[in-house]
């Protein structure tokens, strides 16, 4: 087979792999459309449609935040990018270490937005391509609770294997500026790791009541990640509306463990 057959092969193959993602988010649109009204929230099946609450929030660091055109992409990357769009969520979200990485092109369908037991929440999925010598690309969704003030640069994640191939997946390991902190509990720090840009800060906001809602929880094996704009979790799959119930439960309750006051008078980072 020579170069020009090659890259016929490439083609169909990228080709077959854009088709199979559109056929399987139209099929997630009409579950998610569906859940979205019963729920009273807003619902947009492609990224590029989208115009709500986090396309609103500053663009943090915006040399870094990788704009359209600023980075050269695969060509598998640049034909999703022609078929599908580029992602505005991750630009808003940017300096989220939790999706950051993941992915030299992203874009988001499935978004839904409202008020889940007192939080505003939005969740949606991702769509990525990564070119490596070796090309990838994968799907998964995140939910995002927003914050009334600015929170601390936070991430906590569940001990055990699992959650360190997650971690791997996402290219976490290496997040420079973050360290790793322990807490008096050490029930707690068995359980959970917990990595901050400012320790103190941080154990401001981690309190003893908070402690023990994530120790109650830790069979649910949610990552969290805390910044500016709110807490996000994120997966390295796709979730059924059901299961995106569930994290937005969780976020519901771990937003209602953040003291109020600390809202209004820390001017976190």
């Amino acid at each position: 087979m020579g170069a020009g057959d090659d890259l016929i092969a490439d083609a169909v193959w990228t080709g077959a792999q854009l088709l199979y993602f559109k056929f399987k988010n139209n099929k997630r649109a009409k579950a998610f459309d569906k859940w979205s009204n019963q729920n009273q929230f807003k619902f947009w099946a492609k990224g590029k449609d989208y115009n709500g609450l986090i396309t609103k929030l500053p663009t943090p660091d915006a040399s870094a935040a990788r704009k359209e055109g600023g980075r050269v992409l695969s060509a598998k990357a640049k034909m999703a990018s022609r078929y599908f769009g580029e992602s505005q969520i991750q630009t808003k979200l940017w300096s989220y270490c939790t999706n950051r990485f993941r992915g030299d092109w992203q874009t988001n369908a499935n978004i839904m937005e409202g008020a889940w037991k007192g939080e505003t929440m939005t969740a949606f999925d991702t769509l990525w391509f990564q070119p490596m010598q070796q090309q990838s690309e994968g799907e998964y969704s995140s939910v995002f609770a927003h914050s009334p003030a600015p929170l601390p640069r936070v991430i906590i994640s569940p001990s055990g294997i699992l959650a360190g191939l997650k971690r791997l997946d996402e290219n976490q390991f290496l997040n420079l500026g973050y360290h790793k902190i322990d807490f008096e509990l050490d029930s707690f720090n068995k359980q959970w790791k917990v990595k901050s840009t400012d320790a103190k800060l941080a154990y401001d906001f981690i309190s003893q009541s908070m402690m023990e809602y994530l120790m109650d929880h830790k069979n649910e094996k949610w990552h969290l990640e805390m910044g500016p704009e709110g807490v996000l979790i994120s997966t390295i799959f796709t979730l059924t509306p059901a299961k995106i119930e569930l994290a937005m439960d969780f976020l519901a309750g771990f937003m209602g463990h953040i003291d109020q006051d600390l809202l209004e008078t820390k001017n976190a980072p």
